[in-house]
Parts: structure tokens; sequence; C-alpha cells
């Protein structure tokens, strides 16, 4: 049905200030440069996909070696896809950040676009919804849409991704049987 604009979520770049705060603090209340590779684990979906942290089902962590400074090579699970995250050690006020080279499409933002989309390409006003939640934006990745009329008449659609930019072609669905 057409090529749709690029829509996508640059994920990473995150600064994460109160959760992992004590895990870079010693117990005697002195700052220490360490970092507990369970809590980090822990934090990485919510810093990653605020909107949908438990789309991040897996995240695993090189060990960390107290005495080495730097990034810590972590690689997470968002919606069954493999992304290499990295997380920064803390500074000296305690915060981290947490970066990834993943973007993220959002069925929310691609059934925005697929509506204007199809307005632009049909002169039809209807609202869609696609599933699911998020998709790491690579080319082949697919989202099953819905698009219904004013008059509640639906029409089923895949959205493709076209590029790790979240370029999309919008194609009406195989008939069901």
């Amino acid at each position: 049905m057409g090529r749709g604009s690029r829509i996508r979520c640059r994920v990473g770049l995150t600064t994460l200030t109160v959760a992992l705060v004590g895990a870079a603090c010693g117990g005697d209340g002195s700052m220490t440069m360490t970092m507990n590779v369970g809590e980090v684990e822990q934090q990485v979906p919510a810093i990653l996909l605020p909107g949908h942290p438990t789309l991040v089902t897996e995240v695993n962590c090189e060990d960390l070696d107290s005495g080495r400074l730097g990034a810590v090579r972590c690689t997470a699970l968002v919606a069954g896809t493999e992304v290499p995250v990295i997380v920064h050690r803390p500074a000296l006020d305690g915060r981290i950040r947490v970066e990834t080279p993943a973007n993220v499409v959002t069925g929310v933002d691609l059934s925005g676009w697929a509506a204007k989309r199809l307005m632009v390409d049909t002169g039809v006003d209807v609202s869609v919804t696609c599933t699911p939640a998020v998709r790491v934006a690579y080319a082949g990745e697919k989202f099953f849409c819905r698009a219904t009329d004013a008059v509640g008449r639906e029409i089923p659609l895949i959205a493709t991704l076209l590029d790790s930019e979240g370029a999309f072609r919008l194609d009406a669905a195989p008939a069901e049987k």
C-alpha cells in the first residue's frame, strides 16, 4: 500500500540517577567506583524501555572487575531480539549512563503513522492499532495492524520494517481461511 515515513525511537543515552546510586556507594557511605552486576542487570530494562520494561526479558553483563575503569558491556533481549548495551560506570555524583545503538519502533507510533499514510493514499480516515508493543528496528520485522474506518469495517494489515531507521511498508494481510 505504500512506504511510510521513518519512525523510530532511539534507545539509550539514558541517565539513571536514583535507582543505582546504592550500587555505587560503599557500605560506609563513601563513594566507590564499583557496580553490582546483579543490580545493573535488574535496572537495565526500565532504563532502555521505560514504557515497556517487561519487553526486555533478559540482561547479561560481563563480569565487573572492580579494579577496571570504563564501560561494562551487556546484552539485552528486547522483544525477542538481542541488542548490545553499554553501561557506563558511575560518575562522582553516582549517576550512570546506559546506551545501545539499537533503535526501536513502538506499535503506538506505527499506528499513528500508518493511519496518516492510509489517509494520504486512500483519502479514508481510519484508526489503526498495531501489535506488538515494540520491535527492534531491523529490516523484515513485522507488525500486525488493524485499520478501522468510521462505520466499523476492519482491514487487517501488515507493516514490514524496511531498515533499522524505522521506514515501513504497509500491505494488506492475507485473507484468513
